[in-house]
C-alpha cells in the first residue's frame, strides 16, 4: 500500500470581492483626493489593472460622476457634483451596513 503525498492546504485569506459600486467609490475617492488625476494614477491607487480602471472610469464619465479634461496633452479626470453626491451616499450606506471603507494607496 503506497501512501499518497500529503498536500499542503493553502490558507485562504479573508479577501472580500469588491462590487462594481465599491470600485466606483474607490475611484471617485482617489480622484477626489488627487484633484485632477490621470488614468494610471487612479488605477494604481485603487490596485486595479489599467484596462479595467479605464472601463470603470469611462462608465463614471458617461454617468456624469466624473469629467475628463485635457491637461497639456494628458487626459485627467475630476469628480463632479454628482460624483460627490455618490460618495456621500456610499459612505452613509457603508456606515449603515457596517462595511469598512479601505484607505486608498496614495503616493505611488
Amino acid at each position: 500500500m503506497s501512501e499518497e503525498p500529503t498536500k499542503k492546504k493553502r490558507k485562504r485569506r479573508a479577501f472580500q470581492k469588491r462590487t462594481r459600486y465599491d470600485i466606483y467609490a474607490e475611484l471617485l475617492r482617489v480622484i477626489y483626493i488627487w484633484g485632477f488625476c490621470p488614468l494610471t494614477r487612479a488605477a494604481r491607487s485603487t490596485n486595479m489593472p489599467v484596462d479595467r480602471a479605464k472601463e470603470s472610469i469611462t462608465e463614471l464619465v458617461e454617468r456624469g460622476l466624473l469629467e475628463d479634461e485635457d491637461d497639456d496633452g494628458m487626459i485627467v479626470f475630476k469628480v463632479t457634483v454628482r460624483g460627490h453626491q455618490y460618495l456621500e451616499l456610499y459612505k452613509r450606506l457603508a456606515g449603515l451596513v457596517g462595511i469598512p471603507i479601505p484607505e486608498p494607496i496614495i503616493g505611488m
